[in-house]
């Protein structure tokens, strides 16, 4: 139980420690991968639902959901850095991320959109989308604080992450939903609503498990560091 602790609690690397950088690459490399298998998930539901919004809008959302996943994934894991403020530095964190995040991918799917002459993307007022950066930002505030506490339990392990971000999705992705569907200058078809919905529930799921792997795959590389004998 004592080495399971040390295990939980150590570090994955210090702040411009080369573990740290090739925790955050790999963090970098699992959202990219998050981010497609999102957009590949959405893209079959919405399909299954008998609609389809064209190769452009999806190269487009496909812009927004990988950019969204890189910028939340690596401002969280670069909490992972610390091993006693762990948990509330994530939360800061992602606090903070979130927004940045939420606009930059934004920006960038009105810029993909407009570059592949996609019409019909859904317009929100000012005010809402303002309100859903700052939910966003509580939401992966919550996300970073509770995944950097449960990481460093001994009990914390890959379900425990899942169960994490399920919980914060379903509570958040729930509000932002419906902060979405109520600003629509006009009623919303029920794919984007289902397809939403699903985004906004399981991609919490996602990064706290990209999270996991990275922490995990680095406390494995750590610990075959340690019991290789030096030359």
């Amino acid at each position: 139980m004592t080495e399971a602790r040390r295990m939980a609690d150590a570090p994955t690397g210090s702040a411009g420690a080369p573990g740290f950088g090739a925790t955050v690459l790999r963090v970098a490399w699992l959202a990219v991968l998050l981010g497609l298998g999102m957009e590949a998930l959405l893209v079959l539901l919405v399909l299954g639902l008998g609609s389809f919004p064209g190769m452009g809008a999806t190269v487009a959302d496909l812009v927004r959901q990988v950019s969204w996943s890189v910028f939340v994934c690596v401002g969280l894991a670069i909490g992972t850095a610390v091993s006693k403020l762990r948990a509330p530095l994530m939360g800061v964190l992602g606090l903070l991320a979130a927004p940045t995040a939420f606009a930059v991918a934004r920006s960038l799917h009105q810029s993909a959109a407009e570059a592949l002459a996609v019409s019909g993307t859904v317009s929100t007022s000012d005010v809402s989308v303002v309100l859903i950066a700052l939910l966003k930002g509580l939401e992966y505030g919550c996300l970073g604080l509770v995944v950097g506490w449960v990481g460093q339990r001994v009990w914390g392990g890959a379900f425990a992450h899942v169960a994490a971000g399920l919980a914060v999705g379903v509570v958040f992705g729930g509000a932002i939903v419906s902060l979405t569907y109520a600003a629509a200058p006009e009623p919303l078809p029920a794919a984007k609503v289902v397809s939403q919905g699903v985004n906004e529930v399981l991609f919490p799921v996602g990064c706290a498990l990209v999270l996991f792997v990275a922490a995990a795959v680095a406390r494995w590389q750590e610990s075959q560091a340690e019991e290789t004998p030096a030359a």
